[in-house]
């Protein structure tokens, strides 16, 4: 007989809280092992809990899910990391994988398809639930497909790899010596040119297409 997978649940809604933990603990091969609302709860889990995997908001009021996580695998090294969250950004979900976490999910995934990622992921596989696979493959697709950021001339490639670095509007405009509404106007005729919705879908295309690789 298998082992049974031992989960560790974080969500700071009580009710998806107690759904998640209803869920998968109705699945005869898994067991709940903890239950935490915040960072500080999660963090004060009892160490013999040790859990094989970890399901984890990826918003918690205290912190973040991902930085949770790899709080977590220093106390339990061998535990997996799944992300559950309402974001779909790109960005986010490749920054998340990026960091250490084994598999993203989005909250309204069914409930087979969860169950099913959290077996695949306990035995070592990497799980993006469809919602969060189909943004990134947007895009990722696009740099080589397109070389989108052809389309940006040299001030707009400036400004993107300093927002793929992290800064803020504020930011760039005094590392440029620009008016932050110029900024602002230059971030949106970007996003036309690159034909993306959001700042965070213009970044994964930055980071995609090497804007992070400083000389």
């Amino acid at each position: 007989m298998e082992r049974v997978i031992r989960v560790v649940v974080v969500d700071d809604h009580p009710v998806v809280l107690a759904g998640l933990s209803a869920l998968i603990g109705a699945d005869p091969d898994m067991e709940v092992v903890g239950l935490a609302g915040s960072v500080a709860d999660a963090l004060t889990l009892p160490a013999e809990a040790v859990p094989d995997l970890c399901v984890l908001d990826l918003r918690l009021p205290d912190g973040d899910g991902v930085g949770l996580g790899l709080r977590l695998r220093a106390q339990w090294p061998d535990v997996k990391l799944v992300i559950l969250t309402m974001s779909r950004e790109p960005a986010t979900v490749l920054r998340s994988l990026a960091d250490g976490v084994d598999s993203y999910l989005i909250k309204d995934s069914p409930p087979d398809e969860l169950l099913g990622a959290i077996h695949a992921t306990a035995t070592g596989s990497v799980v993006l639930s469809s919602g969060a696979s189909a943004s990134v493959r947007v895009a990722a697709s696009a740099v080589p497909d397109a070389d989108v950021l052809a389309r940006l001339d040299a001030r707009d490639r400036e400004i993107l790899a300093l927002l793929v670095q992290g800064l803020e509007t504020h930011q760039v405009a005094a590392r440029l010596f620009l008016a932050p509404k110029t900024i602002r106007n230059r971030i949106s005729e970007m996003l036309a040119k690159l034909d993306v919705a959001t700042r965070e879908d213009a970044i994964a295309l930055g980071r995609a297409g090497g804007l992070d690789r400083r000389p």
